[in-house]
């Protein structure tokens, strides 16, 4: 088996990112200031990503085991 090195809250991140973009851009709006070439969520886009990290993060830290 080989052992492979991650960045655990840069991976939870961007699962989280992921999954955010894929599955709620049809119901809720996802970010600020589309044009501002930054990532700035909404407050609703901000508390469903913080759910899901936390849902990676224990992933990610459960399959360190």
């Amino acid at each position: 088996m080989e052992n492979i090195t991650i960045n655990r809250l840069e991976l939870a991140s961007e699962l989280a990112n992921r999954e955010l973009e894929d599955n709620w851009r049809d119901s809720i709006k996802i970010y600020k200031d589309e044009e501002a070439g930054v990532t700035v969520y909404t407050e609703e886009a901000q508390d469903v990503f913080n759910d899901l990290y936390e849902k990676y993060d224990r992933l990610i830290e459960y399959c360190k085991s």
